[in-house]
Formats: structure tokens, sequence, C-alpha cells
């Protein structure tokens, strides 16, 4: 059976991208010396992910999303306030305030967006330069939100500002910083013409991503099979509600015309959250189930395009896009 071409390959991986998001982060959790190998990567692999992201970034959107900044004021808020209020509110109809659970969901639901997310825009359809808009101030305030909400919480969480600005200011200046100069360098009609091969190139380190990240969550289902998939039910079930929830609050005529693709960025960010930053917050302060949470709750970033590909698409479709 011959190969495919080159161009043929590479719409195929860019048409089947969910699945492969999926893939990465499945193998991690089945091959878990493969994640180990692949963990130490993972900060140069989602800089160049966040890069490629940012090169599809019109700069027209990005100053029009700047010019009006009310729209990503109220997406910040929402989800570093709202979101977090709305899932203790709802989750003590149900949960004791000391449940392990409801500590580990209101925790994720005060996290900022993924870092990653102007990456998963492109390959969802969403609005990128919101994404961008959103990213970056829920990301820097972090380490203000996070050890706030744990103290209400009564956990112990910590993060390290130093630590996670530094870390935040790698990633947003090699990102930010290579995507300008290469812009600068070949122009953007040429990166336009490219805007195949950036996708394709997003997708496959997307999945690369997936794959790092999955570092220690197989060892750990192995060893408590039944708590791990609670919880990574569990996240992914939150996942997709606050995606749900995200896209019918800003859909609300107070807030004026929200065009579809802004409404699907803020359920995109609304729903996935910097998980990784989350876990590193909690790690090591001898909660051990609030951490397996935690780590379980990185996979739904993985799974849960493959729900809303087909949810976004109708919703695009629906609105004449």
């Amino acid at each position: 059976m011959p190969l495919p071409a080159p161009g043929a390959l590479a719409a195929l991986i860019r048409r089947h991208g969910a699945w492969l998001m999926a893939a990465g982060a499945g193998l991690g959790i089945l091959l878990p010396d493969l994640a180990a190998a692949a963990n130490p990567a993972l900060l140069p692999l989602s800089c160049l992910t966040m890069f490629l992201a940012l090169l599809r970034v019109e700069p027209a959107a990005f100053v029009a999303v700047l010019r009006r900044p009310g729209l990503g004021i109220v997406v910040i808020f929402w989800i570093l306030l709202a979101c977090p209020v709305l899932v203790w509110c709802l989750g003590r109809l149900v949960l004791p305030a000391d449940d392990v659970f409801l500590r580990a969901m209101t925790l994720i639901a005060a996290t900022p967006g993924m870092m990653s997310a102007a990456a998963y825009g492109v390959l969802l359809g969403t609005d990128v330069a919101l994404l961008t808009l959103v990213g970056l101030p829920t990301n820097i305030l972090a380490p203000v939100i996070l050890p706030a909400v744990a103290l209400l919480l009564g956990g112990g969480a910590a993060i390290d500002p130093a630590v996670t600005a530094l870390r935040l200011a790698v990633m947003i200046g090699a990102s930010f910083g290579g995507a300008f100069l290469v812009t600068a360098l070949i122009g953007r009609p040429r990166i336009r013409r490219a805007a195949p091969a950036i996708d394709t190139g997003i997708t496959l380190l997307v999945a690369a991503v997936g794959l790092a990240v999955m570092h220690g969550v197989g060892p750990a289902l192995v060893a408590a099979p039944g708590f791990m998939t609670l919880a990574i039910l569990s996240t992914l079930a939150l996942n997709l509600a606050l995606q749900a929830t995200g896209f019918a609050v800003f859909g609300f005529a107070i807030l004026g015309p929200v065009p579809v693709q802004a409404r699907l960025s803020a359920a995109l960010v609304s729903g996935n959250r910097n998980m990784i930053l989350l876990l590193a917050a909690i790690s090591g302060q001898g909660d051990r189930p609030l951490e397996l949470i935690m780590a379980a709750g990185q996979l739904p970033l993985y799974l849960s395009p493959l729900i809303v590909a087909p949810l976004y698409r109708r919703a695009r479709m629906r609105a004449g896009r």
C-alpha cells in the first residue's frame, strides 16, 4: 500500500488533530517510561507550541481585541473569580466542605487557562487573539489567586512566586519574541501561506506535550485504579460543564452581542486550565489524594477536544461561519 503524499498526510493530521492529542496522552499513560523520557522537554515543547500558535494570530485581530478590552476583562473575572465561587457553591449542595474532591474542583476552577490555549484555539476554530489576551494576565495573577483560594479552602498549597514568574517569563518571552522576530524577518504574507504547515506542527506538538505531561499518571492509575478513574471522570465532567456554562454565559444579551468565536474562546478557557501550574503548586504538601486528582485532571485537557470539536464546529455553522 503506497504511503500518502506529504501534503495529504499533513491534511490528515490536521483533520484528526483531536484524536492525535488524545493518542499522545494515551501513550503517556500506557508507556510511562516514554512519558518520563519526554517530560524534561515539556517546557521547550510548550514554548514552541505557543510560538507557532502566536504566528497564527493576525496582528489586526489582536489590535482589535486590545482596542475593545471589555470582553477580555469580563472573561478574566469569569474564569478566576466567578467559576470557583460557582463550583464551590454547587459542590456544597452535595459534598461536605472538607471533601477532597470539592477542594480539588474549586482549585481547578480558580486556576488560569492553559498557556497553550491559543494552540487549542487554532485547532478548534475559536478567537485566538482573545485567548492570547486572556491567557497572559490570568497566568500572571496565578501566584496571588491560587494561594488565596487554597487558604480559604483550608489547604496548605503554596506557590513560589519567583519560580512561577521566572517560568512564565521564559515561556512568554520565548514565544512572543520568537513570533515577533519571525514575522519581522519573513513577513505576514508568507506566514499566511504557511498556515496549513503551521497548523500541522501545532497538532503534533500538542500531542507531544500530552505525552510529556502524563508522566506519573500511568503508575498512579495502576496503584489506585478506582480513585484515579473517579478523579478522571470527575475532572472531565468539570471541564465539559465549565465549557458549556462559559459558552452559555457569554451568550446573554446583557453582555452585548458576542461573536460565536469569542463565545467559544470563553468556553475553551472556562474548562481547560493550566493543570501543570496547579499540580506544581500543590505537590509536596503532603496531600496525596489532592495530588492524584490534579494529576488525573491533566487527562481531560486531551480528551475533551474529541467531545467538543464537533459541537464547536456546529456552533460556528449555525452562526453562518
